[in-house]
């Protein structure tokens, strides 16, 4: 905490986690004759790859160096499909730290939501939509959904795809492997063989390399065949 004396900080920001460094700050700020600074805190955003777990958010904080994060500086593509790849509970937490949409119209959403009355995928669009335009514009918004529609609703991903959390090996997963534990093939081997022969897809992607992999922190939409889908995600 020395460094808010160092600083004579008036106000410090931070993360809840840093809550008690913060405070130690004034406490220091008082021993050296300064007046305390005040201290502001938000709540800390969860990576891409966080879940529910009984009512209650399981993973790791968004970080760059775990790879489960969207960079303001992406491109928009890319940090509209990150956030179209959320998990539909989690879309709820990202829209109350990051969107301006009034607490009463997000409720609302919600409500709609949860009585079947809007599709989730509605509201995570319009949510993608609106970090986009604020990051770049309205127009670069309008043509990332559009990119990102083109891709993925007309190609029928399904929305009720089974989901599985698995554990990454030396920062990542085998992809053939990945396919046999999410039930998309028999075996390794039998990923092999489907990937040989083009039947492989990830986020959209035919996938020809039997050696590639997930790499850990990311959440991947694999196809198999033609009818067998899965929402992976590799901790």
């Amino acid at each position: 905490g020395y460094d808010s004396v160092h600083l004579a900080c008036d106000v410090e920001l931070g993360g809840t986690d840093q809550l008690f460094n913060l405070m130690v700050g004034r406490d220091l700020m008082k021993e050296f004759g300064k007046r305390p600074q005040v201290v502001m805190t938000t709540p800390i955003l969860e990576g891409l790859s966080a879940r529910f777990e009984d009512g209650h958010i399981v993973g790791d904080k968004m970080s760059k160096s775990l790879d489960n994060y969207v960079g303001v500086a992406e491109k928009p593509d890319e940090q509209f499909g990150k956030l179209m790849s959320i998990s539909d509970p989690l879309m709820w937490r990202y829209y109350e730290l990051l969107s301006e949409q009034p607490t009463a119209e997000i409720a609302r959403l919600r409500a709609d939501c949860d009585s079947g009355a809007l599709n989730p995928k509605v509201a995570k669009v319009r949510f993608a939509a609106e970090i986009v335009a604020r990051f770049h514009s309205a127009h670069d918004a309008r043509e990332a959904e559009a990119r990102w529609e083109a891709q993925f609703s007309q190609k029928e991903v399904p929305d009720d795809m089974p989901e599985f959390t698995l554990a990454a090996e030396d920062g990542g997963l085998w992809l053939p492997k990945a396919m046999a534990l999410a039930s998309l093939c028999k075996s390794n081997s039998d990923g092999r063989r489907l990937i040989d022969a083009g039947a492989v897809q990830v986020d959209g992607h035919k996938v020809s390399d039997v050696k590639a992999s997930l790499a850990a922190g990311g959440i991947y939409v694999i196809k198999a065949g033609k009818r067998a889908w899965a929402r992976v995600s590799v901790r």
